[in-house]
């Protein structure tokens, strides 16, 4: 190939320099005086080059004593940027391919010259996710994101490396009893309160509902000429949910004073990506700079908090905004005595505060709109799930000589039986999980190692330190090789029947929606729990139908950080079940 380069290059000097050359030529000669037509030249060979370089790297080598091979690394056009502008074109649709073509589990791209290692295997995936902190780091993202996305402040991360062996420990109340089962027993209390209010029929903004002013809510007729509530069904949905469970985690002082909150963190939230980057303010970006806006709202709301707390915890009168502090829940309590063991400043721990809340509100509170959208969509299984739930959650009507009916209520409402007994609800979360979400996990590679899954004669992989890997969770989720139809949401998938009675039961299998080893999602049990909770009410309570009626149209995806979002705006008609009186 450098002896055929060689031979073009001579032979553009010869038509170019040769000024005798004959009429032929003479276009060649004309064109290559243009500096601009040198530079297109230039470029072009430049990519064949790189191209052909590339190429010769897309076989694996053995490159260690043992003969282990790297991972196979995939072409690309461009020097040093290397597959940036594919993943900033389509990333999706990129890396699917690349999964199609690459059958090992494993891939490097190339971004910016660093190698990065994409790995979809489960088996791979798992081995990854295992490694020690000191082997494949996850701490180095994580430390990173909360200055550049969150605002920790850069002279103290050594205190939050100091206390992150205890700020770790603090989270076994987001996974232990007793401190979860209070959050999800709160929670619990004011969704079987609140549920009858999800929408209130009321069209002055000042009787609404803090998630109904969100939502664009205006009285509509339905095709019986019953009066019904039309609304934006991805902000009813996400910010109901998250005014009704944040208090178990915040207190009920927090949202009360601040009901706007949300409202930024759902920008924040939109320019994730952006911030992550390290991108300042004044980029002319619009979701970069509103992102940046709604950070620094955001921290202020939160510093106000903390100082009420500091008030708190030192016996002092917090001030009568911050009367019911001792609501606060469990965790973010046992993280004031960390904060203030290190001397944590009230900007730091604001920071802090924010990512906990956009880590609890971001993915779950979206994903159960996703929910809503597939058992609405079919009537069928709309049926059978409240079929199912009925004898863990029932809605009645009470009885009332009143003029004025007395409001709908849940009569029973046993959580623990909705996730243990209710199958088809839990196979239709996990389905949502895999179709609805599209998570990977990162880690910085700190010293060489054979990646290598666990069955017998399986192929090892050499990572070298300073390469990066990422877990492609959704790579696995939609891959044909273990899921049938895979773009296809069904809600039984992922059903299985146990034992001589062959009862059923719902499980996870191999998708890793919460990743794996220490960096495991740590609310990803009250994540189900909720998940579960929310939807039974809401189908248990209401009936929910396209606005104008006609065929449930699925929103389409937009990539976010975990769960996909999306831009578009789904009106729907709202209304309360026809319910049955208690006997």
């Amino acid at each position: 190939m450098d002896h055929a380069h060689q031979l073009m290059g001579a032979g553009l000097a010869d038509r170019y320099f040769n000024p005798n050359a004959n009429a032929t030529t003479g276009g060649f000669h004309t064109y290559f005086e243009s500096p601009t037509a040198l530079l297109a030249v230039g470029l072009f060979v430049l990519l064949l080059l790189t191209r052909a370089a590339s190429s010769q790297r897309v076989a694996p080598t053995k490159v260690n004593d043992e003969g282990v091979q790297r991972p196979p690394a995939v072409p690309s056009w461009l020097p040093l940027v290397g597959h940036i502008p594919n993943m900033a074109y389509d990333a999706d649709g990129f890396v699917k391919g690349l999964r199609s073509r690459f059958k090992t589990g494993v891939f490097s791209l190339n971004f910016f010259g660093g190698r990065h290692n994409i790995v979809y295997s489960p088996s791979l995936a798992t081995a990854l996710m295992n490694q020690k902190q000191h082997v494949a780091n996850s701490e180095e993202v994580s430390r990173r994101l909360l200055n550049v996305i969150f605002g920790f402040p850069k002279t103290e991360l050594h205190k939050y490396d100091e206390s992150l062996p205890e700020m770790m420990a603090c989270y076994k109340h987001l996974l232990s009893e007793p401190s979860l089962g209070d959050m999800v027993t709160q929670t619990a209390r004011r969704l079987q309160s609140n549920i009858v209010d999800l929408v209130t029929g009321n069209e002055s903004l000042v009787d609404q509902t803090p998630w109904e002013k969100t939502s664009n809510v205006n009285i509509a007729m339905n095709k019986s000429g019953q009066p019904v509530v039309e609304a934006s069904l991805l902000p009813l949905i996400r910010d109901y949910i998250a005014h009704t469970a944040n208090p178990s985690l915040i207190g009920s002082d927090f949202f009360a004073n601040y009901p706007d909150f949300l409202d930024d963190l759902w920008v924040l939230d939109r320019g994730f990506l952006l911030l992550a980057t390290g991108l300042p303010r004044w980029i002319p970006h619009p979701t970069l700079t509103r992102a940046h806006i709604a950070r620094k709202r955001m921290l202020d709301k939160l510093e106000t908090f903390h100082r009420a707390m500091e008030k708190h915890a030192n016996g002092e009168d917090a001030g009568t905004d911050w009367s019911s502090l001792d609501d606060v829940g469990s965790l973010v309590k046992a993280r004031m005595a960390v904060y203030r063991k290190y001397d944590m400043s009230i900007r730091a721990r604001a920071a802090i505060e924010q990512s906990l809340l956009w880590a609890g509100n971001a993915n779950s509170d979206t994903l159960i709109f996703w929910m809503v959208n597939r058992i609405y969509a079919d009537q069928a299984l709309l049926e059978m799930i409240r079929e199912e739930t009925a004898p863990y959650i029932t809605a009645v009507q009470p009885p009332s000589d009143l003029p004025i009916a007395e409001p709908p209520r849940l009569e029973k409402f046993d959580v623990d039986g909705l996730c243990n007994h209710c199958p088809l609800l839990k196979s239709s979360y996990i389905e949502c999980l895999r179709l609805d979400t599209a998570p990977w996990s990162f880690r910085v590679i700190k010293e060489d190692f054979v990646l290598q899954g666990r069955q017998k004669d399986a192929e090892g992989w050499l990572l070298r330190k300073g390469d990066c890997a990422h877990i492609a969770h959704d790579l696995h989720s939609t891959d044909p090789e273990y899921f049938d139809d895979p773009t296809v949401w069904r809600a039984d998938r992922h059903i299985k029947y146990e034992g001589d009675e062959k009862r059923a039961v719902a499980d996870m299998g191999s998708i890793r929606p919460f990743g794996g080893g220490s960096s495991m999602c740590k609310g990803r049990t009250f994540a189900f729990k909720q998940s579960m909770m929310f939807a039974a009410a809401i189908v248990s309570m209401w009936d929910i139908e396209p606005a104008g009626g006609g065929p449930w149209k699925m929103p389409r995806h937009r990539k976010s950080t975990g769960v996909y979002n999306t831009n578009d705006d789904t009106r729907v008609w709202v209304k309360r079940r026809q319910l049955s009186r208690p006997q």
